[in-house]
């Protein structure tokens, strides 16, 4: 069963049906007039972001979990099952992204919630 901690409670859905993370590397590369050899400094890569697709029973639940998330605090993920997912992170709201409850199609009856990610500590 896959929690999300925060310092306000537990969100517990019902199943985290979609998790899609990427890195973003981050060395850069210098190309020098005259050469064709480019000098290079190597960063360490970001660490992950992306969403996750959150499924709960209920409406009620689902609206709890989004007045959970939208507050400015760090959140902690786990899942025994899958136990590469865990992390500690925040929402991201870029570029005015909403985040809102959706009834699920297949359904009918559960909620889905589109939650965007920044890892800060994995």
């Amino acid at each position: 069963m896959t929690t999300i901690t925060h310092s306000g409670g537990v969100i517990t859905p019902s199943i985290v049906d979609g998790y899609q993370a990427a890195r973003e590397g981050r060395t850069i590369l210098h190309w020098v007039i005259g050469r064709s050899d480019p000098d290079v400094s190597f960063r360490p890569p970001a660490l992950r972001s992306g969403e996750l697709r959150c499924v709960f029973a209920t409406e009620a639940a689902a609206w709890a979990a989004l007045n959970a998330l939208v507050l400015p605090r760090m959140f902690t993920l786990v899942d025994p099952d899958v136990a590469s997912v865990g992390m500690t992170f925040i929402t991201a709201f870029e570029g005015g992204q909403p985040l809102e409850p959706q009834l699920d199609d297949a359904t009918r009856s559960a909620w889905v919630l589109v939650v965007p990610f920044q890892e800060v500590t994995p």
